[in-house]
């Protein structure tokens, strides 16, 4: 009895690397190949959705929500496409600090204000897109040549990107292990009782903000890189595929629970629909509709047991 339960535990733990490794070779069937071109055009499709959706997860475990971090993207990239070529210094620091900025300013108005993080941060979101607008009214600006081959790999060379996609998973595991991890999901477990038990619940929730901030700048950073140039929307896409990604990851909106392995999968999951749709000879335009379905199949799932679980509690 004992190994069933310790199996279906770990099934249900770990069922977005199931539910991946099924697409992955349901992909690999459609095209009847697997190169090292794919493998990097899908690391590199993916980072940046699991970056900024590593940002999502961690305010998400607060019980919170950022709607702004697809925009802050946008402006990271914006202001590293204008400033990286002839000021490589100014060109990284400045969306990281625009990043870490962002997160603050949500984190100053959530933990220290009361207010609530989906008021708040679709106020900031708006503010964001608008700025984005200010500083690169039109794609443009550019990226040497050199930064973006360092960053990204080769044309055909997978490494780059299949390595920032395990060090997601591996720094995200690391940073829950860690004292600040286990006072994340305190917090979005029972904030009163992780307040009498000595958390510094406001301390929290704004260095969950800040490093959501400053994972969505990275983001922007990597998906400027990729496109040699910035866009003053680049982000926009992100905003809500970010929450999407945290979901079908595994993470309850409650929050206080999930992995980071997770949430990098529910990336990779939502990145390879759109390869199966293409080789499948099916309309991009169904993505949207596939991934909203895919969503409100897992969310509505938990809530079915739940309610099952009612009814069968009411009658015994």
């Amino acid at each position: 009895m004992s190994t069933l339960r310790i199996s279906r535990f770990q099934i249900g733990d770990n069922w977005p690397v199931l539910v991946f490794l099924g697409l992955l070779a349901i992909l690999i069937v459609l095209k009847g190949r697997f190169t090292p071109f794919d493998v990097r055009s899908l690391s590199v499709n993916a980072l940046p959705l699991a970056l900024i959706a590593l940002g999502q997860f961690l305010v998400v475990l607060t019980r919170g929500v950022d709607l702004s971090l697809g925009p802050v993207a946008s402006v990271a990239g914006a202001v590293m496409a204008l400033t990286i070529t002839s000021h490589p210094v100014l060109g990284i620091a400045g969306p990281v600090a625009v990043g870490l900025l962002a997160g603050l300013v949500n984190g100053l108005f959530v933990a220290r204000l009361g207010m609530p993080p989906i008021i708040v941060t679709l106020a900031t979101m708006s503010i964001w897109q608008g700025v984005a607008l200010l500083v690169l009214p039109d794609p443009g600006g550019s990226v040497p040549a050199d930064f973006q081959a360092f960053v990204t790999g080769g044309f055909s060379v997978p490494t780059a990107g299949v390595v920032g996609i395990l060090a997601c998973c591996v720094i995200g595991t690391w940073l829950l292990s860690s004292r600040f991890g286990l006072h994340l999901r305190a917090v979005g477990g029972d904030e009163q009782a992780a307040r009498m038990s000595g958390v510094r619940v406001p301390n929290v929730k704004i260095l969950a903000y800040v490093l959501a901030g400053l994972l969505a700048a990275l983001g922007g950073i990597y998906v400027t890189t990729t496109m040699a140039s910035g866009s003053p929307t680049t982000g926009d896409g992100y905003i809500l595929t970010s929450i999407a990604a945290v979901v079908i990851g595994g993470v309850p909106l409650s929050g206080g629970r999930g992995t980071a392995i997770g949430v990098v999968m529910g990336a990779l999951i939502l990145t390879i629909t759109g390869s199966l749709l293409y080789f499948a000879d099916v309309s991009s335009f169904y993505q949207s509709i596939i991934d909203g379905t895919i969503l409100l199949a897992i969310v509505g799932s938990g809530a079915t047991r739940d309610w099952l679980r009612g009814i069968v509690a009411v009658r015994a």
